[in-house]
């Protein structure tokens, strides 16, 4: 088939791909938050993350512009789902951080950095980016950074879980040939 000038050829396999991850993203975000209110109830904004996943295996194999549109889609999604617009625009942006240290991460370390690597900067990354805009918002002080050395620890854990799941899957992965 020839391209017609000036427009791309769509490849449907990787569209699909694509919206069927980010649905994922969106599913296990909603798990996600039923399954930390049992795990953390002491900690009413922790998560374990399991939509980061999705995102770590978009980091590890689909170039940047595209796992930038996964993480916009799956957290405006979550957002109109589950959460009010400040928690859109908290984890939302907390999100976008977490997106690009995860990405630099992988590019700067390409060869000395797994999954769990690339996870724990990412969720390092999404507690410092929530902290910084709850703080921004509600003027509360030093009580955010306090709670949020608690949270730091949780993610640390859960992060290290993520990562594993990750590079569990992304062996998986290339044994069918997923992202060819």
């Amino acid at each position: 088939m020839n391209k017609a000038k000036g427009y791309k050829q769509v490849n449907i396999r990787e569209i699909v791909l694509l919206s069927i991850l980010t649905a994922l993203g969106v599913i296990l975000s909603i798990i996600d938050k039923q399954i930390s209110l049992l795990v953390f109830p002491f900690l009413p904004t922790a998560k374990i993350g399991l939509a980061n996943i999705i995102i770590l295996i978009a980091v590890m194999n689909v170039d940047v512009k595209k796992g930038l549109l996964m993480t916009i889609l799956k957290s405006t999604l979550v957002g109109l789902i589950l959460g009010s617009i400040t928690s859109f625009i908290i984890g939302g942006i907390a999100s976008l951080l977490a997106f690009v240290g995860m990405t630099l991460t992988k590019v700067i370390f390409r060869h000395h950095v797994s999954c769990v690597g690339i996870s724990v900067v990412g969720g390092f990354l999404h507690i410092i980016g929530q902290l910084f805009v709850t703080f921004l918002m509600y003027q509360l002080g030093d009580a955010v950074f306090a709670y949020g050395a608690f949270l730091i620890g949780v993610s640390l854990f859960t992060s290290v879980l993520v990562g594993f799941i990750g590079n569990k899957l992304m062996d998986f992965m290339k044994t069918k040939d997923i992202f060819s």
